[in-house]
């Protein structure tokens, strides 16, 4: 048995955003779901950043072969609804939950949501599902609808849902949709800058992480807790001691009575003690 949910996120460098909208998916209140990250032959850190967010409900695939590559991605989701998402979306916790209740309520078999749209300068417009939306997220359908089509490139889901036949309760012209203008989906713009590397990054994908879990009103302990020692370690070889200290704190809080987190703690609380366990040269992982 397959999940009910099949996210496909197409990437290709893009290590500075993917980890918050695999994250987003991974941080839903209605966890039966999977992640398919469609690689395109990043040349960044972009698989990297997926790894270390990611738990064993994402994986990845090659989709760089221009005639397959994507084909290939579909094939490998196994869930009854498939939708899409892309580096620069960031789905709400309730995103699925509220998704799954409007098509079991109405038996549609395309779901539609709204989002907020931000912008550069910090501002954000309002986007709504009316009368479609094609945006990354802002649609879900189920994978019989899609096996009807021919799909090679993202973009032919995207048309898909912008022309096909449609219908909603009362009519009878293709497959039934549903819309709620909930808005469910945030998407952000492509980073200006590069991302620092190495505990830099490792450091920015723990703190998203962390960010983007504390917005979930049930969050995943486990992944939470993973993340604090990622990002507590980073900052350990970087010698950003206090902000080591905060997350593997919050690390050993999380994981009450287990030594490691009480030790990995305890060693950040000492700075010369953990310069000399944490030293990025000693263990191969370089600050920058």
């Amino acid at each position: 048995m397959g999940p009910r949910f099949s996210v496909l996120l197409p990437v290709r460098d893009r290590a500075a955003d993917v980890g918050r909208a695999t994250v987003a998916v991974l941080a839903q209140t209605y966890g039966d779901v999977e992640v398919i990250v469609a690689d395109g032959g990043s040349c960044d850190r972009t698989i990297d950043a997926v790894r270390t967010v990611a738990d064993r409900r994402v994986r990845i695939v090659d989709a760089a072969d221009p005639y397959r590559g994507f084909d290939d991605a579909l094939d490998a989701c196994r869930g009854d609804w498939v939708t899409i998402i892309d580096a620069g979306t960031a789905v709400r916790p309730q995103w699925l939950a509220r998704s799954a209740r409007l098509a079991d309520r109405t038996g549609a078999g395309v779901v539609f949501c709204g989002g907020s749209l931000h912008h550069y300068d910090g501002s954000c417009s309002e986007v709504l599902p009316a009368p479609r939306c094609s945006r990354p997220g802002s649609f879900l359908a189920r994978a019989d609808e899609l096996a009807t089509i021919d799909l090679r490139q993202p973009a032919d889901i995207a048309a898909w849902v912008e022309t096909a036949p449609m219908h909603e309760v009362g009519e009878a012209d293709g497959p039934l949709c549903a819309r709620t203008p909930e808005p469910l989906v945030d998407w952000y713009p492509e980073p200006r800058e590069a991302l620092p590397q190495g505990d830099h990054d490792r450091l920015r994908w723990a703190h998203d992480a962390i960010d983007t879990l504390g917005a979930s009103p049930i969050p995943d302990v486990d992944l939470l807790a993973r993340y604090a020692t990622i990002g507590g370690v980073a900052a350990a070889r970087l010698r950003r001691h206090g902000e080591a200290r905060a997350l593997l704190g919050l690390a050993r809080r999380l994981r009450r009575g287990e030594l490691k987190p009480f030790a990995r703690w305890a060693v950040a609380s000492v700075p010369a003690i953990s310069d000399r366990v944490w030293d990025p040269e000693r263990d191969g992982h370089r600050a920058s």
